[in-house]
């Protein structure tokens, strides 16, 4: 049996050009100029945790390709250098798309990229929420139209839900994507103002929309659109499952498979924790990442990602389903569930109909 793949997010900068107030990093973090020095990049890699695996590296920020083409190409030859089996990716917020990346993303990426999407709570450094929707929308179609695919990974949060499936859709028919999928929505800033953790360093994200809101839109979308972007030939990944396949939902059973790097050498699993420091597992300059592997806090929160899923046994979905997003709880009080029950229910009684 092959072995799980192995994904190590890294955080070039924690630096961005888009303000997201809901955002995973801090506002001093997003505005600092900070850098991840080579030497942080190569301690990171030099270890067997990635060795005799399959291996995604992901070039994350802040916005990563604020670091410049010089220094991107730099990273990129680094982890090819020491990790020349693994593949590599980033994920842009497409605000602003210069051509370097566009040239990079053939030679490095596979001609693959990702971003990210929410219909309302994104703007640009002024505060014009309607500055980063064109912005958006201009660097989306730039790398689809340069032959380059870029899945957008659109955040289910309350504005977009409030504004209706109908306006979600004229946003993705607009575009020249081909390949939308969901996530729930988490309000970080609220965390970070008040951060509470269980004992196995698991921090308890509040959510900015029910489940039962989020996927009873999802359904609707699919209800109201899916024959038009089924004509478009758009593919929304919701839509696309199939019974025994996978779940492709972002971040499914992860604690043991994920390592994240900051640019001060600080590491963490889920990129979502990235400054959250109540789930940091070490620094790589104190003592290299062995201490980090092997770290209490690392292994309480895989057996924590394990034991999660308890109340999912009985349910006819796990076995593709998963739970749903490690870093949410299984259920919400809402009726619904992290891995969206009423979708897979859906999916169910489409494929015996």
């Amino acid at each position: 049996m092959e072995a799980k793949q192995a994904v190590g997010f890294i955080n070039v900068t924690r630096q961005c050009n888009v303000d997201c107030k809901r955002c995973y990093l801090t506002e001093a973090h997003r505005a600092a100029k900070e850098r991840l020095p080579l030497v942080i990049l190569e301690a990171f890699l030099d270890t067997m945790f990635w060795k005799g695996r399959p291996v995604a590296l992901i070039w994350e920020g802040g916005e990563p390709t604020v670091v410049g083409h010089g220094q991107m190409k730099a990273y990129c030859d680094t982890a090819r250098r020491l990790l020349p089996h693994a593949n590599q990716t980033m994920v842009t917020n497409c605000f602003n798309v210069p051509n370097w990346l566009i040239d990079l993303t053939h030679e490095e990426f596979a001609g693959s990229v990702e971003t990210t999407y929410a219909f309302a709570g994104k703007a640009s450094l002024a505060g014009d929420e309607d500055h980063y929707q064109r912005k958006f929308l201009a660097g989306l179609n730039k790398i689809w139209a340069a032959g380059i695919e870029c899945p957008v990974n659109v955040e289910l949060n309350v504005e977009t839900i409030r504004a209706g499936v109908d306006a979600l859709a004229a946003v993705i028919l607009k575009s020249q994507c081909r390949v939308w999928e969901f996530d729930v929505s988490v309000d970080f800033h609220a965390f970070l103002a008040a951060p509470v953790y269980s004992a196995h360093s698991v921090p308890a994200l509040p959510l900015t929309a029910t489940y039962n809101e989020a996927w009873s839109f999802l359904r609707e979308l699919q209800k109201r659109w899916g024959k038009a972007f089924e004509d478009a030939g758009i593919a929304i990944g919701a839509f696309q499952q199939k019974i025994g396949q996978p779940n492709n939902q972002f971040n499914i059973a992860c604690e043991s498979r994920f390592l994240t790097l900051n640019p001060d050498g600080n590491v963490t699993t889920n990129p979502l924790y990235s400054d959250l420091q109540g789930t940091f597992l070490g620094n790589v300059l104190e003592a290299g990442m062995d201490p980090i592997l092997s770290s209490h806090r690392r292994k309480s929160r895989i057996m924590a990602d394990r034991s999660r899923v308890a109340p999912c046994r009985r349910c006819e979905h796990v076995s593709y389903c998963k739970g749903g997003p490690s870093h949410v709880p299984i259920t919400d009080g809402s009726g619904e569930c992290a891995g969206g029950r009423g979708l897979w229910d859906q999916l169910l009684e489409s494929s015996c109909a």
